[in-house]
């Protein structure tokens, strides 16, 4: 998310980051290397300029905090007005109490609308605790139906079903019906894709939304398709209500810039972010998390709430044993440990969440990626049970039968063993009550 824009403006204060005095030809090139940041990344012209007007304008006030240096003071500057920017507040779902909420999920054909529909219904149920029910009401497209009811049933949700013979307010009716009678907290309706111009499509949607009298209204916004979005957003909210956007696609190679020019051009908050392809890949959009980490700062608070959520207290216990108890760290714990890590969403998504300078400082995050946490595993997977406990018995006859058995070469098996020794070292560290470098650093980098 945001990598290549993260990427520019963290090598930007770099460049001022040793300097004690910011010279105004310093800062007015700072500001311009940052718009040329932004427009790359397909942020609004009009944007750009409102922000960086408004930067100026604090920095001419000069409320200058004499703890943090002259180039932490203009990060924190940009990091205050970027949270504006995206929003300031964050926004979740719009719960009505002792009442049926109904949500209908509209957009375009292909933005994964079907897809978020069901995330949506993951979130209500795992973070909120609500009794939801799923109907589709597509029935322009019978693999629709089925797509959301396998999706569903990923989920504690319940699917309502129907069938493409069926008119739409039937369907819509009877879902209405089945939930009230069985007293949900939530009805989600995924509604067919339609283009914003498609008169027909639009009188159908208005009558549903006439009928169900929606409390959300949820536009799904690819973030892939740039700045055409703002404008999709102003037709949709023209003929809708739209009570907010769900972002989907953030996690792919999009320049993501279209997230900092929705709020400001559109009025409309962005409320979920989809950040890849499991149910369990949609976020709460919070402005501040997202400013940091576009700004390089990390997003710690996210990782946590990634562990709290996706791992079990067992699993986390496991680890806990040989940390706490003295025990040695070894090739069984690794194997924890990567398991743990793809149950948040992969090497990716935890190194996305960690501050700039932690992984460029870290050894431990160059050269790892998806394909060798794989790797990997399948080479802890082929060791016998002695030599996952102790790792310094694997020498040249014992990697020529791992290698057999895992796939990998004999030069990978090399590698993995150091980077397995390097992460020794650091569990040493904390077994041993001294200070973790890592978490102290996050601790120190971020501006409060």
């Amino acid at each position: 998310m945001f990598n290549n824009l993260t990427k520019k403006i963290t090598n930007i204060f770099d460049k001022i980051s040793y300097k004690s005095y910011l010279e105004k030809k310093t800062i007015k090139k700072t500001l311009n290397k940052i718009k040329l940041a932004f427009l790359d990344a397909d942020v609004a012209l009009n944007v750009i300029k409102l922000f960086l007007k408004k930067i100026k304008k604090k920095i001419k006030k000069k409320k200058i905090n004499k703890n943090l240096s002259p180039s932490q003071n203009l990060i924190n500057i940009i990091l205050k007005e970027l949270i504006k920017i995206l929003g300031k507040n964050h926004y979740s779902f719009n719960f009505l109490f002792n009442q049926l909420n109904i949500c209908t999920v509209i957009g375009q054909q292909g933005v994964g609308k079907t897809t978020s529909t069901a995330k949506l219904a993951y979130l209500l149920t795992k973070k909120y605790k609500k009794k939801v029910l799923v109907v589709s009401t597509d029935i322009y497209r019978p693999a629709a139906i089925v797509q959301l009811k396998r999706l569903i049933e990923k989920t504690k949700a319940n699917f309502f079903p129907s069938v493409v013979t069926q008119k739409i307010m039937t369907i819509i009716k009877s879902a209405i019906k089945e939930a009230k009678r069985k007293k949900y907290d939530v009805l989600l309706i995924d509604t067919a894709g339609r283009l914003h111009n498609n008169s027909k499509k639009i009188q159908e949607l208005k009558k549903i939304q006439e009928y169900t009298q929606p409390n959300e209204t949820l536009l799904i916004i690819d973030s892939m398709i740039g700045q055409d979005s703002i404008n999709l957003i102003n037709k949709f909210n023209k003929e809708f209500n739209l009570s907010g956007i769900i972002l989907t696609k953030l996690d792919s190679d999009t320049r993501g810039g279209v997230a900092l020019s929705i709020r400001t051009l559109t009025k409309k908050p962005i409320k979920y972010i989809g950040t890849g392809e499991k149910i369990y890949d949609l976020q709460i959009f919070h402005p501040e998390r997202i400013a940091k980490r576009i700004l390089g700062m990390g997003d710690v608070i996210s990782l946590i709430e990634d562990i709290q959520d996706k791992i079990k207290k067992k699993e986390l216990n496991l680890l806990n044993e040989t940390t706490k108890k003295g025990k040695i760290y070894n090739l069984n714990d690794f194997l924890i440990q990567i398991k743990q890590i793809k149950k948040i969403g992969g090497i990716n998504s935890l190194i996305n969440k960690l501050p700039i300078n932690i992984i460029s400082s870290n050894s431990l995050f160059n050269d790892i990626d998806e394909k060798s946490f794989i790797k990997i595993e399948a080479m802890i997977n082929s060791m016998t049970k002695k030599e996952r406990e102790f790792p310094t018995i694997i020498k040249a006859s014992r990697k020529k039968r791992i290698s057999l058995g895992s796939g990998n070469t004999i030069q990978e098996i090399n590698i993995y063993l150091k980077k397995f020794e390097n992460i020794k070292r650091i569990m040493k560290k904390i077994k041993t009550n001294k200070k973790n470098k890592i978490f102290e650093s996050i601790k120190n980098y971020l501006i409060k």
